[in-house]
């Protein structure tokens, strides 16, 4: 390939929806480090786990860093899920501190992988509840990684978004 072309067609910030696999439960991750696509197969019996957020607070921060070891990719996924809730709580409480693999597609259709059977994302949360009515009542979660390569991608078999004529 060598060039990174112009964009042409929309670019749409955003994500949703996600979902999450205990590592564990992965039968086969397969990523090819030249075009950066990636597969996860779950195990028989086993499926992708969806995790809601509260539409527009759903951010994910990527950073390369440069290390004496060579260079890393850092990944940062925060969500906000609304409500303080018994079932809430509890799946956070099963997810916490476990080895987990996000599926994450943003609203270009792009879809990526973030964690790997080696190095998992882990997740922290926190519980909000603050005094004003009108504010944000839930659970603020936070999944973190790093990682040698970038977060891989799933292959779309024509890899594009038709183009709407806007350049974005």
């Amino acid at each position: 390939m060598g060039n990174i072309s112009r964009h042409s067609g929309t670019n749409l910030g955003g994500l949703n929806p996600i979902n999450w696999i205990f590592r564990e439960d992965v039968e086969a991750y397969t990523y090819d480090d030249t075009t950066l696509y990636c597969t996860v197969t779950p195990k028989t019996g086993k499926s992708w786990n969806s995790l809601y957020g509260t539409p527009e607070t759903i951010q994910l921060e990527s950073e390369q860093q440069d290390t004496p070891a060579g260079m890393k990719y850092l990944y940062k996924l925060k969500i906000l899920v609304p409500k303080d809730r018994a079932p809430v709580e509890s799946e956070l409480f099963r997810m916490t501190g476990r080895c987990l693999i996000i599926k994450l597609t943003d609203k270009n259709g792009t879809i990526r992988f973030l964690g790997t059977m080696d190095s998992p994302m882990k997740l922290t949360s926190k519980l909000l509840k603050p005094p004003a009515l009108e504010t944000f009542n839930g659970y603020e979660l936070l999944f973190a990684g790093e990682f040698a390569k970038p977060a891989g991608f799933v292959e779309i078999p024509d890899d594009s978004i038709p183009d709407d004529g806007n350049q974005t």
